[in-house]
Formats: structure tokens, C-alpha cells, sequence
């Protein structure tokens, strides 16, 4: 995919410069496919410039399909070699960015085929945080012609768009606001979400930790094991109790499943469980999910606050990071020290929510209160 020079610097500017906060000395690993090598090398050159010590590592496309072709018992050869591995135990920092750019093509694979590679981003997570480093995972390894044509949106506009994300936000005003937002959340009982669109809910906050995604990863970020980061950033989770969310919740921002694009979701929930939904589009790609998923794929189990000033409206896997965005989800709740199992996940985005906490309000319309 073509990047103007200057936009790859800017971005390389902000991943390594602000996000990883990367110093003269220090070793960084970019690991990256064909498909985003433009930032990658970008990321290269400026840590360089400042004095830090970068290897890239590349996986190539080309030979990854050739791979699948000639060696399909892809368990042999999937894992990172040792070498690799060698690399990561060195680092300081981590810059990943999330390939093949065919999804598409990935999902159709045989499930045998398949399988090694459907955790690959939790992997990630997995080593970067073994290694002892600081990591960021760029949404822009996911940004391919090959998926946007699967979610109709213009491969160049979503990738711009999350440009804009990591280069226009103010880094510091983001972590202030997700402290703040963050402070409430973890002291708080009672969660209302509503909206002019009709959405009501209620929520119980047990006093989890809430999950801060500021784009940054610093001391007390690694030791709640929150060792990678995401860029673009701007998002608070919290795993609420399972069994309390009644309500409605009706979307006004789309949703990027691996099944297809959802819009204008309604859910209605009862004692924690999402009990009825309808879709005006793209129904079939959550029924496509929901209904092969294990139990447990009902409960409504995580809220995500959106702090992103600089992201439009519905960008693609960054839905839940615009500011004033309120995302509630069904299905696996553990990552976020929630207590539901489930190997499932599923959401809705609501934009220009209001929150309030035992009455207080957090959000109105979308604003920071």
C-alpha cells in the first residue's frame, strides 16, 4: 500500500517518539508484514535518528501463502522461530504491526490449516509482555484494500483516517482524560448509559480495575500487565457484573465483525443477558458468530469508553476509541478480570452517549463532563 513520505515520518514520529517513548540506547523490534513496511521503515529511520538500537522483523506475504501451498500443516512452522525469539528477549520496545493483509483469504483457510494463526495477535501480546518491554500494536497492519472491500469502506480513507488517530491526538490530554474516567469507573456502583437514540441501560460496577489504553505503556502500565498499548488509542474498559446490565442498547455507529459490518444494532437486555436483538443491516454476520459461540456468549460483560478526539465517527477497529463513544459488549470478560469464560466476543457502539456513575454524570452527549 502506497504512504506519501511525510505521513509515514509523522507516524513513525508518534509510534516511537510519543507512544513507545522510545531512548538513545534502547533496543526496539518492528515486526511487520509488506503491506505496512512503509511505516515500519519509517519507525526504523527514526529510531535511529535519536539513537536507539531497531531490528525489523518482515514477514513476507508472498511467502506466506507460498508456505501454506507447499507445508500445510502450518502447527510445524507457524510459532516465531528461536532467532525471533532472541530478538524480543533483547528488547526494549516493541512496535507490531498485525498482518497478512489478505484476512480474507485467511479466514476461508481450512480450520486445521487455519488454527495456528487465529491467536497470533494475543501471541503477540504474550511474548511482548515475557519480554519484559514496552509494546504497541498499529491498528494500520488491518487497514488492507482486501479487508475494507469485506467491510465496504475505502481502503485509502480507513487508513488515513486511522493516520489521523495516531498523528492529531494530543497524547497527554488523552492520559489525563482516561484517569479521570478511569478513577470513576473503579470507584463507582451504578453504570446508566443512554441516548437520543433510545438507549437506556443500567450496570453494576464491581471495583475492577479499569483497562487504560492511552496509547502509552509506562511502569504502572507493565506492572497490571498492561504491556501493549494500541495506536490509534483512546479507550477505557471495565468488566462490569454479569449478571445486572437491563436495559436497551441501539447503535449509531457501525461494527467491524470478522463475520461483516454491522449497523444499527438493538439489543435488549434482562438480568445481565442480551434476551432479543434486531438488525437493520448486517445481521447475518453477528448470527454468524453468535450462533457457533459456547455458552456464556450472552452475557453482557465489558464497557468501553471512547477518549479519541481525533478519530471520525465508525473507523474500522477503532469504533470504540472516538471520543464520546460508549461500546458495550457480550461474551469473554477474563482479560479484564471479569469472571466469564467464554472464547467469544461480540459489541455494539453507541456515539454521543451519556454516562453517568451512581448519578453523576461521566459523558453528556458525547462530552467529557
Amino acid at each position: 500500500m502506497a504512504a506519501e513520505p511525510g505521513a509515514t515520518s509523522a507516524v513513525a514520529r508518534s509510534l516511537v517518539g510519543n507512544a513507545l517513548r522510545l531512548r538513545r540506547g534502547e533496543h526496539l523490534v518492528v515486526a511487520s508484514w509488506n503491506h505496512t513496511l512503509p511505516w515500519a521503515a519509517a519507525a526504523v529511520a527514526e529510531a535511529r535518528r535519536i539513537g536507539a538500537a531497531p531490528s525489523l522483523l518482515l514477514e513476507d506475504e508472498g511467502a506466506f501463502w507460498r508456505s501454506i501451498e507447499l507445508a500445510p500443516r502450518t502447527r510445524r512452522w507457524a510459532e516465531l522461530p528461536r532467532t525471533s525469539h532472541a530478538a524480543l528477549r533483547r528488547a526494549d520496545a516493541v512496535l507490531y504491526f498485525p498482518g497478512p493483509a489478505d484476512r480474507p483469504r485467511l479466514r476461508r483457510l481450512p480450520t486445521d490449516v487455519r488454527a495456528p494463526f487465529r491467536d497470533e495477535d494475543d501471541r503477540w501480546l504474550r511474548r511482548i509482555r515475557t519480554a519484559g518491554a514496552r509494546g504497541i500494536r498499529c491498528l494500520l497492519g488491518y487497514a488492507s484494500d482486501a479487508q475494507a472491500e469485506v467491510w465496504g469502506v475505502p481502503g485509502p480513507l480507513w487508513r488515513n483516517q486511522l493516520i489521523r488517530g495516531i498523528v492529531r491526538a494530543e497524547p497527554d490530554q488523552v492520559a489525563r482524560d482516561a484517569l479521570r474516567v478511569a478513577r470513576q469507573l473503579g470507584r463507582g456502583r451504578e453504570l446508566r448509559v443512554t441516548s437520543d437514540q433510545g438507549t437506556d441501560l443500567r450496570l453494576r460496577l464491581r471495583g475492577r480495575t479499569p483497562w487504560i489504553d492511552d496509547g502509552r505503556v509506562d511502569a504502572d502500565d507493565l506492572r497490571r500487565g498492561r504491556a501493549v498499548a494500541t495506536a490509534p488509542a483512546g479507550s477505557v474498559v471495565v468488566a462490569v457484573d454479569e449478571r445486572s446490565a437491563s436495559g436497551v442498547a441501539i447503535a449509531s455507529r457501525p461494527s467491524y465483525l470478522a463475520e461483516g459490518r454491522t449497523e444499527g444494532a438493538q439489543w435488549e437486555i434482562e438480568g445481565g443477558r442480551l434476551r432479543n436483538y434486531w438488525y437493520p443491516e448486517g445481521g447475518e454476520a453477528f448470527d454468524a458468530g453468535f450462533a457457533k459461540a459456547p455458552a456464556g456468549r450472552e452475557t453482557v460483560a465489558l464497557v468501553s469508553l471512547g477518549l479519541n478526539p481525533a478519530l471520525s465517527a465508525g473507523v474500522p477497529q477503532a469504533e470504540d476509541e472516538e471520543e464520546g463513544t460508549v461500546t458495550i459488549a457480550i461474551g469473554g470478560n477474563t482479560f479484564y478480570g471479569g469472571r466469564n469464560r467464554c472464547a467469544f466476543l461480540s459489541w455494539l457502539t453507541i456515539g454521543q452517549g451519556s454516562v453517568a456513575v451512581d448519578g453523576a454524570p461521566l459523558y453528556d452527549r458525547g462530552k467529557l463532563v
